[in-house]
C-alpha cells in the first residue's frame, strides 16, 4: 500500500539508503492510483558524470512475482530511460518458477492537486527508434482512428496540430464526432531529447481520460 501519511516534500525527492541517492518524481496534477498491495520498487536515478547525463538503475529491491512501481527522475531524457524500460519488460516477461500472474507495472509520481504519490499503469509497450525526423502523417495513420500525438517539452502536437496537454481531449473528440462507434486511438510520438517529466504528464492525463494509445511508441532523433 502507499501511505497517504508521508509529507509532501518527502513524495517529490527520496533517498535511498546511506548513498542518499534521489529521485526527483514528476509533478503532475492529475490524480491517480494510490493504494496497491504486494509491490516492490525499480528506481532510476539521475547522475551527471563528465559533462554528460547518466539514467542509473537500481533494481535490488525488485521482486519478480510482486507488481514493480517504477520511480524515474523526472529530469531525464528519454533516450537515457528507453533502454532500461525495454531490459525490465524482457526481464518481466521470461519464464521463471517465481513469475506470478497477474502482476503489473507502473509508474510513480507526485499528484500536486491532492498533495500525495500516485500511480499510472505502464502497461507493455514497444519503442521503435526511427533514426531520423519524425514520421510522416502517412507513415503513422495507416488505419482510420489512429491519429498521431507528438509530444514535445513545450508542446503537444496533433496531427500535426499544435495545442495545450489540457485541450487533447476535447480535439481528440472532435475527430471521432462523426462516427459512434469507433474510438480514436493514439500512436504516441517523441523525440529522444524529451523529457521523462512531458513524457509521463502525457501518458498519465490519457490514461485519466480513458483515451486509448497503441502499444508501440516511435522515437525521432534531432539532428
Amino acid at each position: 500500500m502507499i501511505k497517504k501519511c508521508i509529507p509532501f516534500c518527502l513524495l517529490i525527492i527520496f533517498a535511498i539508503g546511506c548513498q542518499k541517492q534521489q529521485v526527483q518524481l514528476p509533478l503532475i496534477e492529475i490524480p491517480g492510483i494510490t493504494e496497491i498491495q504486494n509491490h516492490s520498487s525499480i528506481w532510476i536515478f539521475y547522475k551527471i558524470q563528465n559533462e554528460d547525463t547518466l539514467a542509473i538503475l537500481n533494481k535490488n529491491n525488485k521482486i519478480l512475482n510482486t507488481h514493480w512501481i517504477f520511480n524515474v527522475d523526472k529530469r531525464l531524457q528519454m533516450k537515457d530511460v528507453i533502454p532500461h524500460f525495454i531490459a525490465l519488460q524482457e526481464n518481466r516477461n521470461k519464464d521463471s518458477m517465481h513469475k506470478k500472474e497477474g502482476m503489473l507495472n507502473y509508474f510513480s509520481y507526485a499528484d500536486t492537486s491532492l498533495e500525495q504519490i500516485s500511480l499510472t499503469p505502464f502497461l507493455p509497450v514497444t519503442f521503435i527508434d526511427l533514426k531520423d525526423d519524425a514520421p510522416t502523417q502517412e507513415e503513422v495513420r495507416d488505419q482510420p482512428f489512429q491519429v498521431s500525438v507528438e509530444i514535445s517539452n513545450d508542446f503537444i502536437k496533433l496531427n500535426d496540430k499544435i495545442i495545450d496537454l489540457e485541450a487533447l481531449e476535447k480535439e481528440i473528440a472532435l475527430l471521432g464526432a462523426n462516427d459512434s462507434i469507433t474510438k480514436p486511438v493514439i500512436r504516441l510520438i517523441y523525440n529522444q531529447n524529451t523529457q521523462y517529466q512531458y513524457y509521463l504528464q502525457t501518458k498519465v492525463y490519457l490514461s485519466s481520460n480513458d483515451i486509448a494509445t497503441l502499444p508501440v511508441e516511435y522515437i525521432f532523433n534531432v539532428k
